[in-house]
């Protein structure tokens, strides 16, 4: 392999001069110039992206730490994260992390060490020593989905709260009064604000909330499904759930279907991540969408807008003011999985008058 010291001998000029020509820092003769691009081209000589980077401190690359690549929603965001820096001349590396907090932070190390101009982060949900040092080096980090309780950089996110809210809105409004939700530990910001959600609605509507029916699970497809039938179970069962990402859609669907019960005769439901499929099932699913292009684009312009404030040479003091945090809207999309519920054997629920 060619090094810069064979493209000087061919082209009778000191690295200097060939490292001038390639990083384009000091004027050179066009003749010179010339010299070496034919010497460049000649010996296939490819530049060290690292030992260019210790002179410019710039690496056009972006590093983006996602917590389950197999998540269809994180998998659409690094498809929109790629196009949008793509375009802007940024390499990425994605990194995930499968919710582990220690592979987090060996591959934050390794993209420290990467030099990194910049990265993404959808947290595990702890906050890393290594953040900390990403800010001394003053490279910007930017939260994408999830928060955690210091702030390292400003967050991207859905409003959760918003939507758990107009989730269990929409099924107190069909008339159920036993709403149960499926969710994360909410120890996890995103599973933790659609809880929030979810108990603020019941309580504007006036009923109470039965801390039973808040159902906290794993992060794998069998966990969620033991704990949906743990509320399927109960002696009065819920007659409507809500599902607060796509794993515990499927878990619940797959309870139901372990216990001959039916959506929406027995059971409405109301999901989240509102992904092909699930207008596809009989009956069509009502899911709360976000929007994922949304989401990658705005989570791109705050970083970019991070590198360029470091880049025109603005000191710490002044990015302590860090960019502003941003909070997208949810939507709810109505299909057919939601009814009034059902009777029940000795049900004590009391029913109120609630029109749609």
């Amino acid at each position: 392999m060619a090094t810069i010291q064979d493209v000087a001998q061919l082209a009778g000029v000191s690295k200097a001069t060939v490292s001038h020509v390639i990083n384009d820092t000091r004027p050179v003769t066009p003749a010179t110039r010339q010299a070496v691009l034919d010497a460049i081209a000649q010996l296939n000589y490819r530049p060290s992206a690292i030992a260019r980077s210790l002179n410019t401190n710039v690496t056009h690359t972006i590093g983006i730490l996602i917590a389950d690549i197999t998540n269809p929603y994180f998998s659409g965001l690094i498809r929109g994260v790629e196009r949008q820096l793509s375009l802007q001349g940024y390499n990425l590396i994605v990194c995930n992390t499968d919710e582990d907090p220690a592979r987090e932070a060996r591959y934050l190390d390794l993209l420290l060490a990467r030099r990194v101009d910049g990265l993404i982060i959808a947290p595990s949900g702890v906050a890393q020593p290594l953040f900390q040092q990403f800010s001394a080096y003053n490279t910007p980090l930017v939260f994408v989905d999830r928060h955690l309780d210091k702030a390292y950089g400003p967050v991207i996110e859905i409003d959760n709260f918003a939507a758990g809210y107009e989730a269990t809105k929409h099924l107190i409004q069909w008339g159920h009064h036993r709403v149960a939700i499926l969710s994360r530990s909410p120890t996890l910001s995103t599973a933790e604000r659609r809880i929030s959600g979810y108990r603020q609605a019941l309580q504007d509507y006036g009923l109470d909330v039965d801390e039973t029916l808040i159902q906290i699970t794993g992060i794998t497809l069998d966990a969620a499904v033991a704990d949906a039938l743990r509320l399927l179970d109960r002696p009065e069962r819920p007659t409507a759930v809500v599902t607060t990402n796509h794993i515990m859609t499927l878990a619940l669907l797959r309870a139901l279907r372990e216990r001959d019960l039916t959506c929406p005769a027995d059971i409405s439901l109301v999901g989240f991540d509102d992904h092909p499929w699930t207008s596809l099932f009989t009956p069509p699913l009502t899911m709360i969408r976000m929007s994922i292009s949304d989401l990658s684009n705005a989570t791109v312009e705050t970083l970019l807008r991070a590198i360029e404030c470091r880049s025109q040479g603005q000191n710490r003091d002044k990015r302590s003011e860090r960019m502003p945090d941003v909070l997208l809207p949810a939507e709810l999309v109505v299909r057919a999985s939601c009814a009034p519920p059902a009777p029940q054997a000795g049900s004590a629920s009391r029913r109120a008058s609630l029109s749609m």
